[in-house]
C-alpha cells in the first residue's frame, strides 16, 4: 500500500514540476514578445540630433562676453542704495521680533521687549 502512495506522490510531484516548467516557458515567451514590441517602438521614435558642442561653446562664450561687457562699475548711488537696503532690512528684522504669534511659525521663543539687555 505504501508503494501506491509513494507512486501517487511521485506522479503529483512530476506533474507539478511539468506544470511549473510550462508556466515559466509561457511567461518567458510573453516577456520576449513584449520586449520585441518595446524595441520596435523605440526604433520607430525619432530622437533629436545632438547640437555641435563647438557651436554651443561659442554661443556660451558670446553670451558671457555680452553679459560682462554690459556691466559697469558701481557708482556712489549704488553704494548709498545698498546702505539704505541694509538699514531697512535690520529695521524689518527688529519689527518681526515684536510680532505676536511669530513663534508658532518659526519655532523660536518670543522675545520679551521689557527685558532687553544692552551689550
Amino acid at each position: 500500500m505504501d508503494e501506491v502512495w509513494f507512486g501517487v506522490v511521485l506522479a503529483f510531484c512530476v506533474l507539478a514540476g511539468a506544470f511549473l516548467a510550462y508556466r515559466i516557458e509561457k511567461n518567458a515567451n510573453s516577456l520576449r514578445h513584449e520586449l520585441a514590441l518595446s524595441v520596435a517602438k523605440l526604433d520607430a521614435k525619432v530622437f533629436p540630433e545632438l547640437p555641435d558642442f563647438d557651436e554651443l561653446r561659442n554661443s556660451l562664450e558670446d553670451l558671457i562676453e555680452d553679459t560682462i561687457g554690459s556691466m559697469r562699475t558701481p557708482q556712489a548711488a549704488d553704494h548709498l542704495m545698498a546702505m539704505a537696503q541694509q538699514w531697512f532690512q535690520i529695521k524689518m528684522a527688529k519689527q518681526m521680533n515684536d510680532i505676536p504669534g511669530l513663534d508658532l511659525i518659526t519655532g523660536q521663543e518670543p522675545r520679551d521687549p521689557t527685558q532687553e539687555t544692552s551689550d
